[in-house]
């Protein structure tokens, strides 16, 4: 029974290469949990060691609110407390995230014609994000090499996609960003998966997938929209 665990929570890690072999191991009991654990893990451990950037941009962010002097301290500190709680948040956070997007694949799916399992599509999503992960240590060992002061959401957020050659701001620069070499590692993977364990056209697979990307690429707009963009001059 170890060993069967033991080649259960291995099998995660196809997510990165082989699709048909993580489709083989997805029915496996608490599959979902390994790919989990560790994504919560390397989330919290990387956001704790981005808190000082992630301070510098509060405390930048209220600098330009023009926030009285007297309340300013206090407004800082504030913000420093809700960007730690976030941190410690991370596995319940994105476990919820995880939930509801794996809840609209199987809608979506279903709409399509497909027959997934939410427990199924959960695991899926939960293996994938892994590749999230890569994408999130990339981010911290990026803005650690530049070392630049941090002063803007831009700046957390370094160019792995078309941002890369395009040059942009705000909104478009958000879905450039938002498309990196990452994100789209992780909707193949995720994609190819879901058509090799549903037994389903990779067209339908895809369409399912449609609120894994579109949703958060919203949110991702809408921050750039309303408080991402560069300070004006």
């Amino acid at each position: 029974m170890a060993e069967e665990n033991t080649g259960s929570a291995l099998g995660m890690f196809n997510a990165f290469v082989d699709p048909k072999g993580l489709a083989k191991s997805v029915p496996a009991k608490l599959f979902w949990l390994w790919p989990l654990i560790i994504t919560s893990i390397v989330f919290m451990v990387f956001g704790y060691l981005m808190l000082p950037y992630t301070m510098q941009l509060v405390d930048a962010r209220m600098a330009q609110q023009n926030v009285p002097a007297d309340r300013l301290e206090q407004a800082q500190k504030m913000g420093h407390m809700f960007g730690q709680v976030a941190v410690y948040g991370t596995p319940v956070f994105f476990a919820l995230i995880l939930m509801l997007l794996s809840w609209l694949v199987s809608v979506t799916g279903s709409i399509a014609g497909m027959r997934a399992k939410f427990r199924d599509v959960f695991s899926i999503a939960a293996a994938c994000s892994l590749i999230n992960c890569l994408q999130y240590v990339a981010t911290y060992v990026v803005l650690r090499a530049k070392g630049e002061e941090i002063i803007n959401q831009e700046q957390m957020t370094p160019p792995f996609g078309l941002d890369i050659f395009v040059p942009a701001h705000g909104a478009l620069l958000a879905i450039l960003n938002f498309f990196s070499i990452f994100e789209i590692w992780y909707l193949v993977m995720f994609g190819l998966t879901l058509a090799y364990f549903t037994n389903s056209s990779k067209g339908k697979a895809f369409f399912a997938l449609t609120p894994a990307w579109f949703i958060p690429l919203i949110f991702r707009v809408l921050g750039a929209a309303f408080g991402g963009g560069s300070p004006s001059q």
